[in-house]
């Protein structure tokens, strides 16, 4: 049975208020308790409700009070001369937003009293931010460079739009007027929706964590992303071409022919050490962010990535040549940098695949880059592997939640198994011919 009346409280750690469900249905007058602990609170209007303490219903229209004109002058005084608890203007505040007299009411103290800027430029912060902690707490590690993306469109888009507000006077009619702003018409879809769910997100945090009384910013218009081009991928018949010619870095080289052999993103590349490579896969566990090193992979999945004995051993030898491996065999860097303690800048990558692509006569290289290699290993193996499951576990792409759901069912062995198979017959030639002639020098 539902009890005769409504608990709830203003903002975090502050007093719960009740209302009584009188016999028409409605909700009485809010009512303070006087006590953050919510079981006392129960426990008075309990109290309040067993005793008949129930507070009428002041806007009910069959019960409206018309007030003379001298006890509205007498009220009017009485607001400039009393002394006020917080709690006490919080209610008056409350009763004119509930009879429609106030849009909102931000009293001086309150969190929504905070400057609408600084509030967004510590939200997106990387260093700074409560909503990250928040949210790698729940396992959810977003990376410095999505902060550092979104900080600078706060800066460049919202400020200025924003400047001199308080946060909670931030409706959703602000933000939706960014449409007209004529410096992102120009811009893709794609871009403006992600400046507009800068807001958004903020926002809806704000509102939350009791930092803003609006909440419905979820309903701002949204933009419809068209369509992205087809990424281009390296055409088959260039394949072998590329890797017989001089690449001039033998560990771009190897970095590379990895990509193609596993689909591994570039951040995963940079992230592999010694303790990741097994006889026949490698265990991906993070991925490489440059402000904050090891992180875990995008998406939150590890997973395994099929590799031949020959990937296997030279690997193995290039990770011989980190000087740290002496000192901290396991966990040493196989792409390593000039610090060693850390791995190659993933434009190393890049630099020498476009001087391949060039020296082989590739039409176009500038638009084949490393992370081609990922949609080219999933374009490829589909043509071999009919278990869509087996390639998102060993690509790490997220999909349908029918096909994560069984997927968490599918055994490791048989997709480290069926996806070599297909990684062999797709690219083992090529992984062997070129691993097994010398290093061809520019």
């Amino acid at each position: 049975m539902a009890e005769p009346f409504y608990l709830y409280t203003r903002r975090q750690g502050g007093n719960y208020y009740v209302q009584f469900r009188l016999e028409d249905g409605s909700l009485s007058n809010h009512k303070s308790t006087g006590t953050p602990n919510y079981n006392e609170a129960r426990k008075i209007a309990m109290q309040w409700y067993s005793s008949g303490q129930i507070p009428e219903r002041i806007n009910s229209k069959s019960e409206k009070h018309k007030m003379t004109e001298l006890e509205k002058v007498q009220l009017i005084k009485q607001l400039k001369i009393y002394d006020f608890e917080y709690e006490d203007i919080q209610t008056i505040v409350d009763i004119l937003v509930s009879r429609n007299y106030l849009v909102s009411g931000i009293l001086k103290a309150a969190p929504e009293s905070r400057q609408a800027v600084e509030y967004l430029l510590e939200f997106w912060d990387y260093d700074k931010s409560p909503y990250r902690e928040e949210r790698a707490v729940l396992g959810k590690d977003l990376s410095y460079s999505y902060f550092e993306t979104a900080l600078g469109r706060v800066k460049k888009y919202w400020a200025p739009r924003l400047e001199g507000k308080l946060l909670g006077e931030i409706t959703p009619d602000d933000i939706s007027a960014i449409y007209s702003d004529k410096r992102i018409k120009k811009l893709s879809s794609k871009t403006i929706k992600d400046i507009v769910d800068v807001m958004v997100i903020a926002m809806n945090w704000a509102h939350q964590k009791h930092l803003t009384q609006f909440s419905n910013f979820q309903d701002i218009p949204k933009v419809t992303v068209k369509g992205n081009k087809k990424k281009d991928i390296l055409r088959a018949d260039y394949v072998s071409k590329l890797f017989d010619v001089a690449w001039g870095n033998e560990m771009s080289r190897l970095a590379n022919l990895l990509a193609m052999y596993t689909g591994m993103r570039a951040d995963e590349v940079q992230a592999l050490r010694v303790c990741d490579i097994h006889d026949n896969y490698i265990w991906i566990s993070h991925g490489w962010d440059d402000h904050v090193g090891l992180k875990t992979p995008k998406n939150g999945e590890e997973r395994p990535a099929p590799i031949s004995e020959e990937l296997r051993d030279a690997l193995l030898h290039m990770a011989d040549f980190n000087p740290r491996r002496s000192i901290d065999k396991e966990n040493s860097f196989v792409f390593f940098g000039k610090d060693a303690a850390k791995p190659v800048n993933q434009r190393l990558f890049n630099k020498y695949l476009n001087r391949a692509l060039e020296a082989c006569g590739y039409p176009n290289p500038e638009k084949i880059r490393f992370h081609c290699w990922r949609h080219a290993f999933c374009t490829e193996t589909k043509t071999l592997v009919n278990d869509d499951r087996m390639i998102r576990q060993v690509s790490g792409h997220k999909t349908q939640a029918v096909f994560e759901h069984y997927s968490d069912h599918l055994e490791m062995k048989d997709t480290i198994l069926a996806m070599g198979n297909a990684a062999h017959q797709l690219f083992g030639d090529v992984v062997s011919r070129t691993l097994n002639r010398p290093v061809l020098e520019a």
